[in-house]
């Protein structure tokens, strides 16, 4: 049985996500699981490809709540963020946000276009690329 969404709430399709944007909902549906990594400070970061039906994009996970999510769940996340990693783009979930799975394996999603596959740059380092010198 799907959860059905609260009053007004809307969901951001991926394809929508932007850089900087924060404070939105989405529902996605986990593909794949990478190896959690661990930062200097002890925290684990999990890492996941996700997907919708206009796209994926790598979602990021900080701490124990990774834990809980498996491959074909399909989760809501309400306070969700779109933000640069290395110049690409990921989702993650912002610190006050709200992972809840909805459901499993039953979600229309296609795996192209993969967001997180894009270089993003800011208007400054596109100036600088159009001013360099090319080597002939």
């Amino acid at each position: 049985m799907a959860v059905p969404l609260k009053i007004g709430q809307q969901l951001v399709p991926i394809a929508k996500f932007r850089p900087s944007m924060r404070g939105f909902d989405c529902e996605v549906i986990i593909l794949e699981t990478a190896q959690p990594t661990t930062t200097r400070d002890r925290m684990t970061i999990h890492t996941f490809l996700v997907a919708d039906q206009t796209g994926s994009i790598m979602m990021n996970i900080w701490g124990d709540d990774g834990n809980c999510i498996h491959n074909g769940d399909i989760i809501r996340i309400e306070g969700a963020e779109a933000k640069i990693f290395r110049g690409f783009l990921h989702l993650s979930v912002t610190r006050f946000g709200k992972i809840r799975r909805v459901g499993e394996d039953t979600m229309l999603f296609k795996e192209q276009p993969n967001f997180s596959d894009t270089m993003w740059v800011t208007e400054e380092e596109a100036a600088k690329m159009a001013q360099a010198p090319k080597n002939a």
